[in-house]
């Protein structure tokens, strides 16, 4: 069984990506879907700081970050296998136009069955095109979800 604290937009809201970590600070990874608005190894720092140190952390860039991909190795998109069940595209969103069809096709493309997302701010769990969407909402807010996974590799997912 594995949990994956996720997250988006935290647009330099450091205290309440702090306390959230706090509250799970079991989990065995950190996905961060962009708008971080923070240098991405203060971000590092403020998760290892408040989890395990060993914890797994996948971060992709958003529209709001200042640095370029390339220099700063936090990639546009990665592909995250959550369970034999679930493969993730993990992205802003903002590449796409934020569109569910759009993505549903990069994720297609790319094996997946999952799309993890940011960008709208707004909390998602649902599935269309045979893709299952997950937008955790912005953590400026407040907002982020908790993936679960069981033995059998079923997927629960809790926001918050």
């Amino acid at each position: 069984m594995s949990k994956y604290f996720v997250c988006s937009d935290i647009h330099g809201a450091e205290l309440k990506l702090e306390m959230a970590l706090q509250e799970h600070s079991d989990a065995d990874t950190v996905v961060v879907c962009g708008d971080l608005e923070l240098e991405f190894y203060d971000v590092e720092e403020i998760i290892r700081r408040n989890t395990s140190r060993s914890v797994d952390i996948r971060m992709v860039r958003g529209n709001c970050d200042s640095y370029f991909s390339s220099s700063s190795g936090v990639p546009d998109r990665l592909i995250l296998p959550v369970t034999p069940k679930y493969r993730a595209l993990v992205t802003h969103g903002h590449l796409y136009h934020a569109s569910l069809e759009l993505m549903a096709y990069a994720a297609k493309e790319s094996q997946c069955n999952t799309v993890i997302f940011g960008h709208t701010h707004r909390q998602t769990d649902k599935e269309l095109y045979g893709i299952r969407f997950l937008n955790p909402g912005a953590m400026r807010n407040g907002n982020y979800m908790i993936l679960e996974t069981d033995s059998d590799g079923n997927l629960e997912v809790q926001t918050f």
